[in-house]
């Protein structure tokens, strides 16, 4: 007999420190380089420092919102990794979860957000390249509902051989009943993740998935490797993959998902919003201790939920995180497939009006208050073949599902 389900969610995987320095610039900039001069002195304003990485942006913001939540990481015994441990002590808790090991660095990253251009980041993986099976805790999988495991694309012994020791993870999360949610991130694809057989990995990662989250244009560089490069290669100044992705692609991939043997396919779209595509009951009755509440309600649908409009736009750092931050505690919490995508959209909405991954949050009550206020959503226009709007929802062609 397994423990109790005592705790709802534990978010595990990729942990780091984020910095993230405020440029003080009035107005907007259209080249990186106007900005970033060789010799040149920029002063800058405050810099953010605290955890990061899924396991905290997610994580955390879970716990926020009021789910009981453990993390699972691995950090340094050197200043950053004690950073983060009094960060969580601070703000949090103490995490029984996040192991610091001597002789490891602690993974960082430097996120640039000068206003007018894409964020990018700098990136040290540190700890998280020789995370393994062996630095899980298990028995705090087995007391919860829920496993997030978030951003393996950027642990390499986790990658490494074809996904193995994911995999290993996984079928183990499995075996104690644990639902399984999986987020992705696109690796340096001028880098190590050009040499990958990411494709492979996915089959071995996603029929142990019950519950996909990744973002549009990494799942569309995993399963359609030649179209994202021929489309990046295209790119205009400002502009990303993302807004060159297609419905029909869009549509396609969460197909895919399913077809290697997810359950849930929730792919984050960005500006775009956010795209759902589920299995039908047979597949949903085996997602383990955190099932679907209404089974008629989250079987064989295909919806598409656009963003809410945002106060004001500060940054997108975590915002993905967030979303998933939404959903996932809607979900634990028996919502419909509705109401779990509006909480994703109303979390990921807010997170944009503060420069980092968590300050947005203050309470899954507030997200309601808001969401039942009316909160007007953006502008979406879907003019491909087979969908319709209604209730506020875009519905595509495979949805048969019934509504809220």
């Amino acid at each position: 007999m397994g423990k109790e389900k005592d705790l709802e969610i534990v978010a595990a995987g990729h942990t780091c420190l984020d910095l993230i320095p405020a440029f003080t610039i009035e107005g907007e900039v259209d080249n990186m380089t106007d900005v970033l001069v060789p010799g040149k002195m920029i002063n800058m304003g405050k810099c953010v420092v605290v955890g990061g990485g899924p396991v905290t942006n997610a994580g955390v913001s879970i716990r926020r919102l009021g789910v009981k939540t453990e993390l699972i990481g691995k950090i340094g015994d050197d200043d950053f990794g004690q950073q983060i441990l009094r960060w969580y002590e601070e703000h949090e808790d103490h995490f029984k979860g996040i192991k610091m090991v001597a002789g490891e660095s602690t993974s960082y990253t430097i996120a640039i957000c000068i206003p007018g251009i894409d964020r990018f980041y700098l990136h040290h993986c540190g700890a998280n390249d020789t995370f393994g099976y062996d630095d899980m805790s298990f028995d705090i999988v087995e007391r919860s509902k829920l496993m997030l495991f978030g951003y393996p694309p950027w642990m390499n012994k986790l990658y490494s051989n074809t996904g193995a020791e994911l995999t290993r993870i996984l079928q183990k999360t499995r075996e104690l009943n644990t639902t399984v949610a999986l987020d992705l991130s696109i690796p340096d694809v001028s880098g190590y993740g050009d040499k990958i057989d990411w494709y492979a990995i996915l089959e071995n990662w996603v029929p142990l998935s019950d519950i996909m989250v990744p973002s549009a244009e990494e799942l569309f560089y995993f399963l359609y490797k030649k179209e994202f490069l021929e489309k990046k290669a295209k790119l205009g100044p400002k502009e990303g993959v993302l807004d060159h992705i297609t419905v029909e692609e869009v549509s396609r991939m969460g197909n895919n998902l399913l077809e290697m043997g997810a359950a849930i396919a929730m792919v984050k779209c960005g500006h775009r919003g956010l795209y759902v595509r589920t299995a039908g009951q047979d597949r949903l009755k085996k997602m383990g201790a955190a099932g679907c509440a209404n089974l008629a309600n989250w079987a064989n649908r295909e919806l598409w939920f656009p963003v809410y409009q945002e106060e004001k736009f500060v940054g997108a750092l975590g915002s993905g995180d967030s979303a998933i931050a939404g959903f996932l505690a809607a979900f634990v919490w028996g919502h419909s497939i509705e109401s779990c995508l509006r909480y994703a959209n109303a979390a990921g909405s807010m997170n944009v009006t503060v420069p980092d991954g968590l300050t947005w949050n203050k309470g899954f009550d507030d997200l309601t208050r808001r969401i039942e206020a009316g909160w007007k959503t953006k502008d979406l226009a879907i003019t491909e073949p087979g969908w319709k709007k209604e209730r506020g929802f875009w519905v595509g062609p495979n949805n048969r599902g019934k509504w809220e």
